[in-house]
């Protein structure tokens, strides 16, 4: 039935696809899929409630005379997708509707200029992921700037946070005679960096819900400003080079938020790099997340989970990624469904 490749070939409604780039991707795991090697994978789809979204997202590994024709072309998460409780069964209109609306658009070509295509569609086709990367600007300079390695992060952080730490500590606590009515305690030091990461995790929940996920309506600019700062994550989720801040508009925005809050609270810089530790902490949970396999039962097992359950199910709900207190504060908490297993990616 299969030509003889390195890929992991299954059929599905008489055409044969490879899921070899998918398998660490798949909600059930590697071991799931296993089994079906070679196979019809009809039933399978039907029996575990694959969401039209899923039906969609399989033209991206159809193979045409031993050819693949998705086109992803690089890093992409080696785990990710959890579908956290049963979807919907197949709706072969929506289904049909959401090719349409991706056959508007050519994917070899820049996409930010494109969107206007399926400006009236644009929330339900930007939560429907695709297994590929894309193409914003046509200027390589400019679309090399939307790139960012997980690791270019902390390389760029953690000196900038170790100088603000000695330099405040020496203003402040290690100061000696020079010390000025502003001198504080070590302990008092410390509180006030645990004060600015708690800080954060309110910015980060209100950045996730209230930035991130803003409406754009039909407005051409609105949409084009949504994909650019959040959109694009959830249409190529599995994209590894687009899953973290990248550094120079990071560091703008930091000092934005600085000079904004000086003003209102005491010690501001020592309290900035609280939330910069929370910021970094941040963007590199959300990237293993995305990439790696926790141990089932941990911490971080269950925010994957309840990640998956935002980017796949409940896209206005669930915006915690380091922690869901502020999601039960403001009521968008969700409950992800128990399972009788443990997943393995």
């Amino acid at each position: 039935m299969f030509a003889k490749n390195n890929g992991f070939m299954v059929a599905f409604n008489d055409n044969s696809y490879d899921l070899k780039r998918f398998l660490h991707d798949h909600p059930g795991g590697r071991s799931t899929l296993e089994k079906y090697k070679g196979k019809s994978i009809v039933q399978a789809m039907k029996m575990y409630d694959h969401s039209s979204s899923a039906y969609h997202m399989m033209s991206d590994f159809k193979v045409s005379e031993g050819t693949r024709e998705g086109n992803l072309a690089g890093a992409v998460s080696g785990n990710g997708r959890i579908i956290t409780k049963e979807e919907v069964h197949r709706n072969p209109e929506e289904i049909a509707f959401l090719e349409e609306l991706e056959g508007r658009l050519d994917w070899s070509k820049p996409l930010l200029s494109q969107l206007s295509e399926i400006a009236p569609h644009y929330e339900k086709w930007v939560h429907t992921a695709v297994y590929r990367q894309c193409k914003l600007f046509s200027n390589p300079l400019l679309e090399s700037l939307t790139y960012t390695s997980w690791y270019l992060v902390p390389i760029f952080w953690i000196p900038i946070i170790f100088y603000l730490i000695v330099t405040t500590y020496d203003k402040y606590v290690a100061c000696g005679d020079s010390c000025g009515p502003e001198n504080i305690s070590t302990l008092q030091y410390l509180k006030y960096v645990i004060s600015g990461t708690l800080l954060w995790t309110i910015f980060e929940y209100a950045m996730h819900r209230w930035v991130f996920h803003f409406n754009p309506g039909t407005s051409h600019t609105m949409i084009k400003i949504h994909f650019l700062i959040h959109g694009i994550h959830h249409k190529v989720p599995f994209d590894g080079l687009r899953q973290v801040f990248p550094p120079v508009p990071a560091l703008i925005l930091a000092a934005i938020v600085y000079i904004a809050v000086s003003k209102i609270i005491t010690y501001p810089m020592i309290r900035m790099i609280g939330g910069l530790i929370g910021y970094l902490c941040y963007d590199m949970i959300h990237y293993y997340l995305h990439h790696c396999s926790p141990s089932a039962g941990s911490y971080l097992y269950e925010m994957k989970r309840y990640h998956s359950n935002h980017h796949f199910l409940n896209h206005d709900k669930a915006f915690g990624i380091t922690s869901k207190i502020w999601d039960r504060v403001f009521k968008t908490f969700v409950h992800v469904k128990r399972l009788g297993f443990s997943l393995r990616w």
